[in-house]
């Protein structure tokens, strides 16, 4: 466990005298299909997979190039993506709402090929709304809105070993793999961040929001959760488990990333058609970066390349984000 951290660790501290906080400016856009939804990227391989709903697919993208590599069917309603930098085992989210069923596609991340599916008995109105991997513990958690809570599943074997009941509808869902803490963005109202002991499952507390919160990111350097909130971005002490700050943020903020490297928070504003960068040593606003983008709706930083990528649910386009 302790040398699986130590990796991470590695990743980011390799680089952090590299990408210093600077403004950044749109550098280019790639086109992957519509409906654009969850993304994330690998800093070891310097890829960056995201799931496009109309498709059904995983498409990757190469960091150096920002081409297609691959599309990889995973089958329709694809929603959320998490990746396990030290397994290179990419994880994605796809529901049939007729059929009321659910699986977490697993994808070699040195093939860009299917390895297996994992069932889930959700997915008749909601479905799974987020998706995490702790590297550390090789577990992978997915919320499931439809039945109140998120599932536990083994990155060894592929198999679900643990079902949690949570108080509000689960929605974005996070990991801190230094802690073990999982947070839980609940999207019910009032809202709740709940947080969990990942090694027992157990709700270890809970913060209680005035709106629905929509999604969560963690900083393990920090020991910071940051959580959306209708135009506002909650700070959230790892430590002492309570909220410490609240950023502005725009209209709809939804999808959120921290770049490890720098400790800037990315927000996409749904609404608004651009981007929220917060300097997360601060909390302030560094800038709000107008994307040409109709919903942006989630958001990945690449460490290996210091770029940030924004998926378009309305378009067909990933909108490629640099430092300047």
């Amino acid at each position: 466990m302790k040398k699986a951290l130590l990796i991470l660790s590695s990743l980011v501290l390799f680089t952090f005298s590299t990408f210093q906080a600077r403004a950044d400016s749109v550098l280019t856009t790639i086109t992957v299909g519509n409906g654009g939804g969850g993304i994330a990227a690998n800093p070891r391989t310097n890829k960056i997979y995201v799931a496009v709903d109309q498709t059904g697919q995983v498409v990757v993208i190469d960091g150096k190039t920002q081409q297609i590599r691959a599309r990889i069917d995973i089958g329709r309603d694809t929603h959320s993506v998490a990746v396990n930098a030290l397994t290179n085992r990419i994880y994605a989210t796809s529901c049939s709402f007729s059929a009321a069923a659910c699986h977490i596609a697993v994808i070699d991340g040195r093939k860009d090929t299917l390895i297996t599916d994992i069932p889930i008995a959700s997915g008749s109105s909601i479905g799974l709304q987020g998706l995490a991997v702790n590297p550390v513990t090789n577990r992978i958690y997915a919320s499931d809105a439809d039945n109140g809570q998120y599932i536990v599943i083994d990155g060894q074997t592929n198999t679900v070993i643990a079902q949690v009941s949570v108080a509000s509808q689960p929605g974005g869902i996070a990991v801190n793999p230094k802690t073990n803490r999982i947070y839980v963005a609940g999207t019910g109202f009032p809202g709740l961040i709940m947080v969990f002991d990942g090694a027992t499952n157990t709700q270890v507390a809970s913060i209680q929001e005035n709106f629905g919160v929509e999604n969560v990111a963690v900083n393990f350097r920090l020991d910071r959760a940051y959580v959306t909130d209708q135009d506002t971005v909650i700070v959230v002490d790892g430590a002492a488990n309570q909220e410490m700050a609240r950023v502005p943020a725009g209209p709809f903020a939804n999808g959120v990333d921290v770049n490890l490297l720098n400790n800037k928070i990315y927000v996409t504003n749904s609404n608004g058609g651009s981007v929220t960068i917060i300097d997360g040593n601060t909390n302030h606003v560094l800038q709000t970066l107008p994307v040409p983008a109709a919903f942006p709706n989630t958001v990945a930083v690449d460490l290996a390349n210091g770029l940030t990528y924004v998926t378009d649910f309305d378009s067909d386009q990933v909108i490629v984000l640099q430092p300047n």
